[in-house]
């Protein structure tokens, strides 16, 4: 026994030290913080490779810490997702009060400081992590982010986080106010009753500003004084303060700025004098009239930035007041899935949300510098761009394929957002950004399941369990079985007449004014004989359960 002492003692000494040295590195692992970040980084500043990429700046709190088998990630399921290297201490060595930026690209094979992951303009959530994958010693959630506006702590460590107009990668976080920029008071609306609603479907009274510089601006700290009254604007939602590059945004007067920041607390009347001042208190521009306007009118600058003001019969809130109406040609959005699991891949094999455009013309159509957006407020949001090639080309009756995953390096069809699975608004545009080609409101969906027109180019929209992406929806001759509530009945779907339902229970079919067209008590094959239209299955109810759910069938 005793000659096993020494052994065991020197034992315990080891596995104490190991211990100590483990804790050790948690605690100083503790030091470091996420402390901003660039989540759209259209043009800011670029990595080694003259690339726009998205970042993440870590901040040391405490003493000198080498981050080798630490851990990165956007994915609460996978804390492991990507580890700092353990080959290149100069990476990952971080000194007191120092930083360390991690270009957050999903490109590896660029640098020890990129990671396997993007991060979300979206939103989402950022944990760093212990070497033992498991325990997250800090995180970050943010949401909606602007181009070019990082999101950070209000000082190097700080608990308040803010927005900055000027970021700071690499460098003590502070906010560097920017110098007032050139805008111009370009077009008023004080009667909106039928042009143009806000987020909450009110049409209210709006400004348009237009911004002519080849950079954006965003408007924090930038005042509008109504007749004596101001309304001062804060950076607490850059994505409704900012007005793009030669472009345009515009403010609803309405007084209820919980609505949003692009909302004014200024409640407007007939006529005045409006002045917009820079966040100096500096007079940038300046509107005044005296007439009131009729109904659906509007008064703005003749040509943009122009100093002569006219009276508009047609508004163009968000565009040009020079506009020259381009009309859309023969393209509709058939169909959209917004929580792609193993439906259908893109060109780099990853399950993305996707658009389907479909031609429903005789002609070719060429898609390109046509708009596509998931922001009523932003309408020109993603550019479709010219390829000088025939992909954009949506042949008569064929589609094209159009991937929201926010990730352009991977062809001309990715565009700038994702669907949101919870429903949002889609809307397309023609080339002039202002004329409506077509939309859709896509209600929330479950995993794997698309919205779809009944058939290519219908009217009425339902649910596919089985999407048909890039392919068609049907015909009006075909019926489709749609169920909200399971992946597996009624089955087949899509059915044709003559075919049979599988079904599990009794039930009975409506048409669509609610009169019974078949009606059954067992489980079975239930013949489908019915002409081509709207149908519901109501499923008799279960002793002892509560009633179930109505399924929908629809033409397809």
């Amino acid at each position: 026994m005793k000659s096993t002492f020494p052994y065991s003692y020197a034992l315990s000494r080891f596995t104490g030290l190991a211990i100590f040295l483990c804790c050790a590195s948690s605690v100083l692992g503790q030091n470091i913080t996420i402390n901003e970040v660039l989540a759209s980084n259209v043009s800011l500043d670029y990595d080694d490779f003259f690339q726009y990429e998205d970042w993440v700046e870590l901040y040391n709190a405490g003493g000198i810490l080498d981050l080798a088998g630490y851990h990165l990630t956007d994915d609460p399921d996978s804390l492991f997702k990507w580890t700092f290297p353990v080959d290149d201490p100069g990476l990952t060595t971080i000194l007191p009060g120092g930083h360390i930026r991690i270009w957050c690209d999903k490109d590896e094979q660029q640098g020890s400081d990129h990671s396997n992951f993007k991060l979300s303009g979206e939103g989402e959530t950022i944990y760093f992590v212990d070497p033992d994958g498991q325990t997250i010693l800090d995180s970050l959630e943010f949401g909606l982010q602007q181009d070019d506006v990082s999101f950070g702590a209000t000082c190097d460590g700080c608990d308040e986080w803010q927005y900055f107009n000027t970021p700071t990668p690499d460098a003590p976080n502070t906010e560097t106010a920017l110098n007032p920029s050139v805008l111009f008071i370009n077009e008023i609306q004080t009667l909106n009753s039928t042009n143009i609603s806000d987020e909450s479907g009110d049409f209210d009274a709006w400004v348009e500003l237009f911004n002519p510089n080849d950079f954006q601006v965003n408007l924090d700290e930038y005042s509008f004084v109504f007749n004596g009254l101001t309304h001062t604007f804060q950076n607490s939602e850059p994505w409704l303060t900012t007005i793009p590059a030669n472009g345009f945004q515009i403010f609803w007067f309405d007084n209820q700025i919980d609505q949003g920041s692009n909302h004014i607390s200024l409640a407007p009347i007939q006529s005045g004098l409006l002045t917009l001042l820079g966040n100096d208190g500096s007079t940038i521009d300046t509107a005044d009239w005296n007439a009131d306007l009729a109904e659906d009118y509007s008064y703005g600058r003749e040509q943009d930035g122009s100093p002569n003001w006219i009276t508009f019969e047609f508004p163009t809130a968000r565009a040009t007041n020079t506009l020259q109406i381009i009309l859309p040609g023969t393209l509709v959005i058939n169909e959209v899935q917004s929580d792609n699991f193993i439906t259908h891949p893109d060109n780099a094999g990853e399950y993305d949300d996707w658009i389907e455009i479909y031609n429903y013309g005789n002609n070719p159509v060429d898609l390109s510098n046509y708009f596509l957006s998931d922001r009523p407020d932003q309408p020109q949001k993603w550019l479709i761009p010219s390829c000088n090639c025939d992909s954009t080309i949506v042949q008569p009756n064929g589609f094209v394929m159009i991937y929201a995953d926010e990730d352009g390096g991977q062809g001309w069809n990715h565009a700038n957002f994702k669907i949101s699975s919870s429903g949002e608004p889609l809307t397309l545009r023609t080339p002039d950004g202002f004329t409506i080609a077509d939309g859709v409101d896509v209600p929330e969906l479950g995993l794997g399941i698309s919205w779809g027109r009944t058939f290519d180019g219908g009217s009425a929209w339902i649910d596919f369990i089985i999407p048909t992406p890039d392919a068609s929806n049907g015909t009006a001759n075909d019926i489709s079985i749609v169920s909200k509530q399971s992946f597996f009945e009624p089955y087949p779907n899509p059915i044709r007449f003559g075919q049979s339902i599988q079904v599990s229970r009794g039930g009975r079919m409506l048409n669509s004014a609610g009169g019974v067209v078949k009606q059954w008590n067992v489980s079975g094959l239930v013949p489908f004989d019915q002409s081509p239209g709207l149908y519901i299955i109501q499923w008799d109810t279960i002793i002892g359960q509560k009633p179930s759910p109505s399924k929908i069938l629809g033409t397809k």
